[in-house]
């Protein structure tokens, strides 16, 4: 049996995706092709004037699936997914996110269908789908938190979480559940090693209808893998960036006016996912040695959440 490269569980026979997860991510049930690697990107943007950013140091292109040649292509208008390439500073960093999206989507959080795909060059790139198109193409008005608290992209690591919780107090259409999702996901970065959750990596959409609900989950990766030394997380938490522990999210639940109850019970939420998250790492693609380094930061987040369950064997929870 093999893994699907999108969902990572067991695949039938040689098969690398399950027919369920191509057709949630592309709509069809089978494997398109990509016809150009890492290197070639620069030169099919300017065939095809599609866009292309590098984000810090990986390269991002607006794609979309070209039925009639089954091949992912670059585009300017109309895309439908987001390709982010392997940067050289930080190896394996596609099959870095697609894993952490998929311990997300285990513990129930809005994940968008995403995957791995092959290049041209043997590399692995990530695809998500984007979450900011409907169906028939109509665009959906995304706005990120740096957007919101007019904060520029330099200073995206200025403020705070509880900057944010409170715009959704002001904004969001079913505010207390999008409240409870935005405390799950601060919990789940930290737990991940991501302390790469700037004020971009937030987001809300406006529906047509002029509701605007918090948007899904995205840009999860676990950034401590590459970067030992940075701080637990981009923003501050309870004051602090940097030895975090469990009290002060729960002071952040409080400030936005979550129940003690739900508090209590999102802790209760990770700490029985535990060995599912670890499962997940163990058969993800990345490398033995980068699956032992995840694992080892989750316990060291989760060792400061419920205690050094190590001492005590990884089952006892």
């Amino acid at each position: 049996m093999g893994k699907c490269l999108s969902c990572q569980k067991e695949a039938p026979g040689r098969t690398q995706y399950h027919p369920a997860c191509l057709k949630k991510l592309f709509g069809v049930g089978w494997v398109p092709q990509i016809p150009f690697g890492i290197k070639d990107m620069p030169a099919e943007v300017s065939k095809s004037n599609a866009k292309m950013s590098i984000s810090g140091v990986q390269i991002k292109a607006s794609v979309k699936l070209d039925r009639e040649k089954q091949e992912i292509v670059m585009v300017q208008s109309e895309a439908t997914h987001v390709l982010k390439a392997e940067p050289n500073e930080y190896p394996e960093l596609p099959q870095n996110e697609n894993c952490c999206m998929n311990m997300a989507r285990e513990l129930g959080m809005n994940v968008p269908s995403h995957g791995l795909l092959t290049m041209a060059d043997g590399k692995f790139c990530y695809l998500i789908k984007r979450f900011d198109r409907l169906e028939n193409g109509e665009k959906i008005h995304k706005e990120s938190m740096a957007q919101i608290l007019s904060v520029s992209t330099e200073d995206k690591y200025q403020g705070s979480l509880e900057n944010i919780g409170k715009v959704i107090q002001r904004h969001s259409k079913n505010v207390g559940l999008d409240l409870v999702h935005f405390f799950e996901r601060a919990l789940f970065s930290f737990l991940i090693g991501n302390g790469d959750m700037h004020l971009k990596n937030w987001a809300v959409l406006t529906l047509s209808n002029g509701e605007i609900h918090l948007a899904p989950c995205y840009d999860f990766v676990c950034s401590k893998m590459y970067l030992p030394q940075e701080e637990d997380f981009a923003l501050s938490i309870n004051g602090r960036k940097n030895g975090l522990k469990k009290q002060d999210f729960i002071a952040l639940g409080k400030s936005i006016s979550i129940e003690t109850k739900v508090i209590e019970s999102t802790f209760e939420l990770f700490r029985n996912a535990k060995e599912k998250i670890l499962e997940i790492a163990s058969h993800s693609e990345l490398s033995p040695s980068r699956q032992e380094k995840f694992k080892e930061i989750i316990l060291e987040r989760v060792d400061r959440f419920y205690g050094n369950l190590r001492r005590r064997g990884l089952r006892e929870v």
